[in-house]
């Protein structure tokens, strides 16, 4: 079941980023030769006026063929460089366009259709209980309210991480609420053993799925998108600037985060598809050929100088840049591989 959402997302998230490319070339009259999903050798397809529509064996990716892209293909009016060049950039930017719109749409979609899981509001509310820790063993039952700590009143979940976290050990005299009964109860939090100088008494919130109206959700949409972004961007950024390798990941590194959204359930799912549909719209503006930003700042320069750049070199460029982009997910792979399973 792993293996085919895996291959639903990907086949997905490119499907949409090429019928980006599709449908604005279609607009400005561009002819559109092949919409393919997958690589390899054709398995079936049909033609619809101009176009072949191909299904192909190697579900990792797809494209869109355009007419006029290729060297050695002549002028013609349907030609992708007939056209204003406004029309041009539009076609090769609308497909990170939408996977980012698409992105908005998959939050949207968790924020307003599925809902989160958010705390409980008002005075922290216990979900859970880790066994053998400081609050189990003084008598603290799920669903107990901590009402006060040392007579201070506690507001919400993070109150309480406040008052443990200042508590430095010490031990904390609880109010507690339980089946309209009042109680006091005094815990001491204690070192957690996963995370350094870090103390808890064994508490988990008790939570709720919130869903938001539709036209707020849509704005939050908008908004992680926005955030999202300017988190992959930072995360990219930030190492090289410092002359170290960004955290990327693989394709093998992606199962490995289908395969855990997957047991978490649809919420996880939207989420990690919202987030790789980000990733593959952000990437593919990166200036390295073949991806649609080298060929945005092509066009770029084509308008500046006011002619074309040499096809042939083009191509040969953007066949250099393929090499080194399928020899760098090799290299991921093996990464990913070897962190999941250790060295061999």
């Amino acid at each position: 079941m792993t293996a085919l959402l895996f291959v639903a997302l990907l086949v997905g998230l490119v499907v949409i980023h090429e019928f980006g490319h599709f449908i604005v070339a279609k607009w400005w009259g561009v002819r559109v030769d092949e919409f393919s999903v997958g690589f390899g050798p054709r398995l079936f397809g049909w033609r619809r006026g101009d176009t072949e529509y191909s299904f192909r064996p190697i579900l990792l990716g797809g494209y869109v063929r355009l007419y006029g892209m290729e060297p050695g293909q002549e002028e013609t009016p349907d030609s992708f460089n007939s056209r204003p060049m406004i029309g041009r950039i539009l076609t090769i930017a609308a497909g990170p366009a939408m996977n980012l719109l698409l992105a908005v749409v998959l939050f949207w979609a968790l924020f307003s259709a599925v809902g989160v899981q958010s705390f409980v509001p008002g005075p922290p509310r216990i979900g859970g209980l880790e066994a053998n820790m400081p609050a189990q063993r003084a008598g603290l039952q799920r669903g107990d309210e901590l009402v006060a700590a040392n007579g201070a009143p506690l507001h919400s979940w993070n109150a309480l991480l406040k008052t443990v976290s200042a508590a430095k050990g010490k031990p904390i005299v609880f109010t507690v609420l339980r089946h309209g009964r009042r109680f006091q109860v005094a815990v001491a939090p204690t070192l957690d053993p996963s995370y350094p100088n870090v103390r808890h008494i064994g508490v988990l919130p008790m939570l709720e799925t919130v869903r938001q109206p539709l036209l707020s959700g849509l704005g939050q949409g908008a908004k992680q998108t926005a955030s999202a972004s300017g988190v992959l961007v930072s995360a990219i950024v930030g190492p090289l600037t410092h002359g170290q390798a960004p955290p990327v990941s693989g394709i093998v590194g992606i199962y490995g985060a289908v395969q855990q959204a997957e047991a978490a359930g649809l919420a996880q799912i939207l989420l990690l598809a919202a987030v790789l549909s980000v990733n593959l719209g952000l990437i593919n503006l990166v200036p390295f050929p073949p991806l649609d930003g080298e060929r945005l700042l092509v066009l770029a320069i084509e308008w500046i100088r006011g002619r074309r750049l040499d096809p042939q070199r083009e191509a040969m460029v953007n066949s250099i840049g393929m090499m080194i982009l399928l020899g760098l997910a090799a290299v991921l792979a093996y990464h990913d591989i070897v962190h999941m399973y250790g060295s061999m």
